[in-house]
């Protein structure tokens, strides 16, 4: 069992916890899949180990195939709405 009274004891009072103000760390950025620290001015935004090179071009590829399947889709859709009203305006 845990002594409540000691752990009670053991810790800061409310508002005495250690604050850090923003001006302590230096500017950085994080990278995009492991969260690492790194420099502001990297890109891609990774950190540079392999995994996480590997992992964000996989992602980037496929964000690119999804991008290119909403163009189709919307492509489809504007042909399916606006041709039939063109079609409609030079039969007239």
């Amino acid at each position: 069992m845990v002594d409540a009274s000691a752990a009670k004891a053991r810790a800061k009072p409310a508002g005495q916890a250690a604050k850090r103000s923003p001006s302590d760390l230096p500017p950085h950025a994080h990278c995009r899949i492991c969260q690492a620290p790194i420099a502001l001015g990297r890109e891609p935004r990774v950190c540079g180990e392999d995994a996480c090179s590997t992992e964000f071009e996989h992602r980037e590829a496929s964000e690119r195939k999804m991008r290119m399947w909403m163009l189709i889709f919307f492509a489809i859709f504007a042909l399916g709405y606006v041709g039939p009203v063109l079609g409609r305006l030079m039969g007239a």
